[in-house]
């Protein structure tokens, strides 16, 4: 086995078991996992791994070529908790940015749909490896090299090591001549980054836990979040990935505050991540909805989303914003194509749910209501979608199963079994607007949802009083106002055309 350089940063762990008497190590491609050290290294280089990640990477690859089920991952890499499918399908995205799959589109690891996960490179398994040669570094100063004897040399000779040293000459100027070309700035924007995401492991676990946590969508998740970005940031102020989790979180609890100060450092972290590294794909996704949902520049958002997609393939954050963009701009078939690429990466009920809302916007109720029923199925812990179940009902007109997905909706807030029983016999007695009536006297927040409830009541101003609101807000949701099914009873209203104009959307 040949000497490796290794730098001296090495990412500690609790769970490292380095008393190990079984000194493993598994090779592929360019990479190679010491188990007992618990290292990845690519080349000469350590690639920091949060603890998880390295278990499922470990596991994964020593069942090389066989599929490993998702319930089976979780028992072993998880044995102690109860943990969501989205966390397996969060790590493994992450293991393939980290293995570089982004960059070379090749697969090392495959997703079995429905089914789980198939490491598929091809592994070589290095037993009772000697440490003092595997991590040996070479010597600060070289040993002096004796001057060499006179020898005589015969013409042949001369003429060989001639042609030698040209055709070492030519080797070497021809990658020179390469590694030009493949570092223009033509070249470089082509690709997302690829050198590590910061040298500082508690900075990269950091970092993943508020990306952890962000991707959750917990109530309460975004400010733990911000704090474990924060500290990311404090141990490397250069990680661009933190900066631009600082900025995602910012902007998701703008949602909630209206503080403007949030958009601010938002916009301020997400252009230090930019500069620092402008082939940062979750940077610029950001970017993209702060262009999008704050400043109305769609034009100028859509180039930054198809920016972050085009150097990151892989990330279904991208993939998804950009899906999102172009639904509010109408072009449903782009957007549903952007949309699947995100569920391929990431099949969560996130991203199987907004493919829903994607469909619901098209006014392709069928689909929308198969897409919504079925992440209830698979996830019926996951009631987001109960909303977005009444108004593909609603407007297909189907009442009776739009009540029946209200009436979830009011268990889940809490609503006694005779309040329930009251909707009913108004629903029975007066008709589906009895229902939009407690809807819109229900606690609720000023949303499209309660806007759209006044506009199908016939209650025009009120329902511009709630989207004048959301203009005063910046509300993430206005922007698909022009796509708002439920809001087609107010789109002749010359007010409507005027509020489009104002957040750059058009009437589709």
């Amino acid at each position: 086995m040949s000497l490796e350089i290794v730098p001296s940063f090495i990412l500690n762990s609790s769970e490292a078991d380095l008393d190990s008497k079984e000194q493993v190590s598994y090779t592929f491609r360019t990479f190679r996992i010491d188990v007992s050290e618990r290292r990845l290294l690519e080349n000469r280089a350590t690639i920091p791994l949060t603890p998880k990640s390295f278990d499922l990477l470990v596991y994964l690859v020593e069942r090389s070529g066989h599929l490993v089920e998702k319930d089976e991952l979780l028992e072993k890499v998880w044995p102690d908790s109860i943990v969501e499918e989205s966390n397996l399908a969060r790590i493994v995205h992450t293991l393939r940015k980290v293995l570089g799959e982004d960059k070379n589109g090749e697969r090392l690891i495959e997703t079995v749909p429905k089914k789980g996960y198939r490491f598929v490179a091809e592994v070589t398994r290095l037993g009772d490896v000697d440490r003092r040669t595997e991590f040996a570094t070479f010597p600060a100063e070289p040993e002096p090299i004796p001057p060499p004897a006179r020898t005589l040399y015969s013409r042949s000779t001369l003429i060989t090591v001639s042609a030698a040293i040209v055709g070492l000459v030519l080797v070497l100027a021809l990658a020179a001549w390469s590694y030009r070309l493949s570092n223009t700035p033509e070249a470089a924007s082509s690709e997302a980054s690829t050198h590590p995401e910061t040298k500082n492991g508690e900075a990269y676990q950091q970092y993943s836990q508020g990306r952890f946590l962000v991707e959750r969508r917990h109530k309460g998740d975004y400010e733990k979040a911000l704090e474990h970005f924060e500290r990311a940031i404090e141990l490397d102020p250069t990680y661009a990935n933190a900066l631009a989790g600082k900025a995602d979180t910012k902007v998701v609890l703008f949602w909630g505050s209206s503080s403007h100060a949030d958009i601010s450092q938002a916009r301020t972290a997400v252009r230090r991540a930019i500069e620092i590294d402008s082939r940062n794909s979750y940077a610029r996704t950001v970017h993209c909805r702060i262009l999008t949902t704050y400043d109305w520049d769609h034009s100028a958002a859509e180039k930054e989303c198809r920016k972050a997609v085009e150097l990151n393939p892989q990330d279904h954050e991208a993939q998804k914003e950009l899906a999102f963009l172009l639904s509010s701009l109408g072009k449903s078939e782009e957007a549903l194509q952007a949309m699947d690429r995100a569920i391929a990466i990431a099949p969560t009920s996130f991203n199987k749910r907004s493919r829903g809302v994607v469909l619901y916007h098209s006014r392709r109720y069928d689909e929308a209501l198969e897409q919504f029923h079925q992440v209830g199925h698979t996830d019926p812990n996951y009631r987001e979608a109960i909303r977005w179940l009444i108004r593909c009902h609603q407007m297909e007109k189907d009442y009776e199963r739009a009540l029946a997905s209200y009436q979830i909706l009011l268990e889940d807030s809490g609503a006694t079994a005779a309040e329930r029983d009251s909707v009913v016999t108004d629903f029975k007695s007066k008709g589906w607007n009895a229902v939009l009536e407690h809807m819109a006297g229900s606690p609720s927040l000023r949303t499209l949802f309660l806007a759209g409830t006044y506009a199908q009541l016939g209650q025009t101003d009120r329902a511009f009083e709630v989207l004048e609101d959301m203009y005063a807000r910046k509300a993430i949701l206005l922007i698909t106002a022009a796509r708002e099914p439920t809001l087609d009873p107010i789109r002749n209203d010359p007010r409507f055309a005027d509020l489009l104009n104002r957040i750059g959307m058009k009437q589709n």
